[in-house]
């Protein structure tokens, strides 16, 4: 049994350092949330998990929910670009059926990258790396770092000032509302720590954590998995305060379904499936739906 009350003591009691170029917070226009009763508007929310530059698998992925732009909305759980074949088309595609897209830890990366390229005098536009082919690249894979390395600084090069500014605009933690027995459900990248406010979480946190060992939420996978304390943490709140977190990040774990939590990053980029939940309005409740296609290894040699 995990120990809920460890999540919660003194983490995030503290004042939240400031981050530049980070919205913390969005919430969901109201027009974009399922509707229940008789009369309901048919719009439902298409919430996708790490799609890493994989366009062609999400355009199948639409297609077989039958998404329809004027009808549903798009929610993307960050990770969009960064390793995989195409970022630049998914981008352009997500700007297209004006989605909306939480900040992961690869967007992280390439805006930090483009801010050091800009702080160096650099055109985002020109053509072409700014450094040489053989540089050696940077070890830290996951986490966040304001330095890029070569992928990342020609990552920004493809992509382009305007798409990295929209890419600016993504927020750390999506809050879409309340839908019924689903509680206050929110969208990030990573995880949330359970008790913590949302305006104090930390957003390194939030766009990579993984586990909570002592109290503490790390990247590292020793100690217990987040969402495991989270859905303790929610079992122990009166109902109308309980929350569902959707994220992805983690494909090693991959499809993680629980009550107050579900793990949507299925390792599309590898060859594993590129998964969304479909929520849609009922008669009186909202109901919710798990939806997946295969993928093709799309890794970049």
């Amino acid at each position: 049994m995990v120990n809920a009350d460890e999540s919660v003591d003194q983490y995030g009691l503290n004042a939240r350092p400031e981050f530049k170029d980070t919205i913390q917070i969005m919430d969901l226009p109201a027009k974009y949330i399922p509707e229940t009763g008789k009369h309901r508007n048919p719009g439902r929310l298409v919430i996708v998990g790490d799609v890493h530059g994989m366009e062609e698998s999400l355009v199948q992925l639409l297609e077989k929910v039958g998404f329809k732009e004027k009808r549903d909305h798009l929610i993307l759980a960050g990770d969009i670009i960064s390793k995989g074949p195409d970022s630049k088309a998914v981008v352009d595609l997500a700007r297209k059926l004006d989605a909306t897209v939480v900040r992961g830890n690869h967007e992280d990366r390439i805006i930090l990258a483009a801010a050091d390229m800009m702080a160096e005098h650099m055109d985002l536009d020109a053509p072409g790396p700014s450094e040489p082919v053989d540089k050696v690249q940077d070890v830290l894979e996951e986490v966040s770092f304001n330095h890029g390395d070569y992928k990342d600084r020609k990552l920004v090069k493809e992509l382009g000032q305007k798409r990295v500014n929209w890419l600016k605009e993504c927020p750390v933690i999506l809050r879409v509302g309340k839908l019924g027995d689903m509680g206050q459900v929110v969208v990030v990248h990573a995880g949330l720590v359970p008790g913590v406010e949302l305006e104090n979480q930390d957003p390194t946190m939030v766009m990579n954590m993984r586990t909570i060992k002592h109290g503490v939420p790390s990247d590292e996978r020793e100690g217990h998995g987040w969402m495991e304390v989270w859905n303790e943490f929610q079992k122990r709140l009166p109902k109308h305060k309980r929350s569902t977190v959707i994220y992805g990040h983690d494909s090693k774990r991959g499809l993680q379904m629980e009550k107050y939590s579900m793990g949507i990053d299925t390792g599309c980029l590898k060859g594993g499936k590129l998964s969304a939940i479909v929520i849609e309005g009922g008669q009186s409740d909202h109901k919710h739906k798990l939806v997946q296609v295969d993928c093709k290894d799309g890794r970049q040699k």
